[in-house]
């Protein structure tokens, strides 16, 4: 899993439903969690309590279980995005073989 494009990928579905892009912080606890770190290292790497990034991170993963209509938790965000990120894939696909079709038949 690239951890840099997933960053986007939720940074995109979390904009698409909230109207609010993700903040650094966001995305460092993203990225951390796909590296597996602890919340404990992500604070000390980039200048946060414990307490504090836990608390975001909470937040975080409840805004993604709304968004995805699954619990997503520290355990188990890596699975759900891959599943996410495959079904953007393959309905982006699907649309775009619908959409070939659809300008054949429009143009007959």
């Amino acid at each position: 899993m690239d951890i840099p494009q997933t960053v986007q990928f939720v940074d995109e579905a979390v904009c698409t439903k909230t109207g609010k892009h993700l903040n650094n912080l966001q995305r460092k606890i993203i990225a951390g969690i796909l590296n597996r770190q602890k919340y404990a290292d992500v604070a000390e790497t980039y200048g946060y309590s414990d307490k504090h990034v836990k608390k975001v991170s909470h937040e975080l993963l409840q805004v993604l279980s709304d968004i995805f209509g699954e619990q997503v938790k520290k355990s188990n965000l890596e699975s759900v995005l891959e599943r996410q990120i495959n079904v953007n894939i393959t309905l982006g696909n699907k649309n775009t073989n619908h959409n070939k079709n659809s300008v054949s038949i429009g143009s007959i």
